[in-house]
Parts: structure tokens; C-alpha cells; sequence
């Protein structure tokens, strides 16, 4: 895939950020170019060679439109997960490799409800943070608001709910 500078992408460890520039280095084996992304957030720049995007999993940002959707996703009914922390650790840390906003929207919903239900592991409220920081921050990148804001969105979205369901 060819990225292009001011192009908003996410690194699947990184998370979001928009490419600043592309900048060519020389190398013992040769010239290569890289990828500048200037992370959203955090303040990192992470460099990517152009030639090893794809294999870094890097994609473009979710569009703007999709917003809605991903909202939708935490509203909807959770998949149980396994009571075996090794087996749910394993399902969450799938997802949330992926870097995917419909991903990380699985897994901090269904980590949210497992937590009403159950206890969650230091690991567990590990992957529920990460996957909320990773989901606010790519929110945030295509919407244009706060990293801040858009943390809220999603916890106010995971209270209601949390509440429409009759214990």
C-alpha cells in the first residue's frame, strides 16, 4: 500500500498518527525511504520503510463516516469470554494486534461487560486500558477532536450501555 505525507494511518503498536514526511536515508545496503509518522497523542514519531508497510501492518485510518459504527459496536450485545484468563488473554491480545477500530471495540466492550460480570486480571484491565487508548485515539485523529473527549465518548457510551441492561 503507498501512503502519501498527510495521509492518517495506524500503526497496530503504535496506533494513529499522520504521516509528516518521507525521508530518504542512506544505508550500507543502499538508499531506503521511510515513512515519518508524527503519532497522535503521544507525541512519538515513528519511522516505517516504504517498503515494509504492509508488513508492518500499517493502514489508513478508519474514514470519518465509520464513527457511528464503532459507537454501535460498544452498544451491542457482548461476546462472552472464556472465565480461563490464558484463553481470554489470548482472544483480547488477537484483536487488539490487529489495530483495527472494529477490533478494539470488540474488546473493550466485551472486556467492560466481563468486568461487570466477573473479575479482570491485571492484564485484563491492561488490555481494556490499551484498547481504549488505541480506540479514543484513532476517534479522535478522524474526527478532529480531543484524544480527552473522545475517551469520554467511549466510557459514557459503555455506562449507558452497561445500563440498559436489567440486572
Amino acid at each position: 500500500m503507498q501512503f502519501s505525507v498527510g495521509d492518517k494511518v495506524v500503526h497496530p503498536r503504535y496506533g494513529p498518527g499522520a504521516i509528516t514526511s518521507i525521508d530518504r536515508k542512506e544505508l550500507m545496503d543502499g538508499p531506503k525511504n521511510y515513512y515519518v509518522i508524527q503519532m497522535a497523542g503521544s507525541g512519538l514519531t515513528v519511522q516505517i520503510p516504504v517498503g515494509r508497510a504492509d508488513e508492518a501492518g500499517l493502514r489508513f485510518a478508519m474514514a470519518r463516516s465509520r464513527l457511528p459504527q464503532v459507537l454501535i459496536i460498544l452498544q451491542r450485545t457482548p461476546h462472552l469470554l472464556p472465565q480461563d484468563y490464558k484463553q481470554r488473554q489470548a482472544r483480547i491480545g488477537d484483536q487488539l494486534r490487529t489495530g483495527r477500530a472494529s477490533q478494539l471495540a470488540m474488546a473493550v466492550r466485551d472486556l467492560t461487560w466481563h468486568r461487570k460480570l466477573a473479575h479482570l486480571t491485571k492484564t485484563d484491565t491492561d488490555n481494556l486500558r490499551q484498547g481504549s487508548d488505541l480506540l479514543a485515539a484513532e476517534m479522535a485523529l478522524v474526527s478532529g477532536d480531543a484524544v480527552s473527549d473522545t475517551s469520554k465518548l467511549i466510557a459514557s457510551t459503555m455506562v449507558a450501555a452497561l445500563a440498559s441492561v436489567v440486572d
